[in-house]
């Protein structure tokens, strides 16, 4: 039976000062730009060096492979996304509001991903190579984990693996639409994100039940 091997996705040093700091951001605008004009599979360490102006060994010293540039992309776009979730969680659930807030929260969403340089090809790299699928998958789990402390919170007499397991689906249904809205460029947006917010909160009120 054969095994599957993993590249190393790990960052090789943490950039603790400025001058590192700059080279690593230098890395991943290249990547960022190379992503926009040639996709994830021709994505390359040579190409991304000459765009940064950068030999390999410097770009080696921090990324041991495209992969590791990705997933520092992968956590960026993901810290933005999950941090629409940070005031969101203050407030009771009012079930009257809970569509509309909803769609507040996947059109902003999708406006952080449009608004990151290369974000919808950041986005397609999650899915596109398996050896980033965790970084998709932590970051999808870890929205799971706050929504569902939110829905306890109110109602703490609630199942926690039941309620989890409800709102991990949700998370999937709401990214999936994320998605859906960048790969289908002849579908009514408003509409999919009104409908996606109208699932998800009949969803929660559900679990809530």
């Amino acid at each position: 039976m054969s095994v599957t091997v993993k590249p190393p996705i790990s960052k090789r040093a943490a950039p603790n000062q400025s001058r590192s700091q700059k080279t690593v951001e230098q890395i991943l605008t290249a990547a960022s730009d190379l992503l926009e004009e040639v996709g994830f599979e021709r994505l390359s360490t040579n190409l991304i060096c000459k765009r940064a102006g950068l030999t390999p060994p410097a770009l080696y010293r921090y990324f041991p492979n495209k992969y590791a540039v990705l997933k520092a992309l992968g956590e960026r776009l993901m810290e933005r996304q999950n941090a629409l979730l940070v005031d969101w969680g203050h407030d009771a659930i009012d079930p009257d509001k809970l569509i509309d807030e909803i769609e507040v929260f996947l059109k902003q969403t999708i406006a952080v991903t449009r608004d990151m340089k290369a974000g919808e090809w950041i986005m397609r790299s999650m899915h596109a190579s398996p050896v980033l699928a965790d970084v998709r998958l932590d970051s999808h789990r870890r929205v799971t984990r706050q929504l569902s402390e939110r829905l306890l919170r109110f109602s703490p007499e609630l199942d926690p693996q039941t309620v989890y397991e409800r709102m991990r689906l949700g998370v999937e249904l709401g990214y999936a639409l994320v998605e859906m809205v960048f790969d289908e460029a002849q579908i009514d947006e408003a509409m999919a994100v009104r409908n996606a917010a109208s699932m998800l909160a009949h969803n929660m009120l559900d679990i809530l039940q």
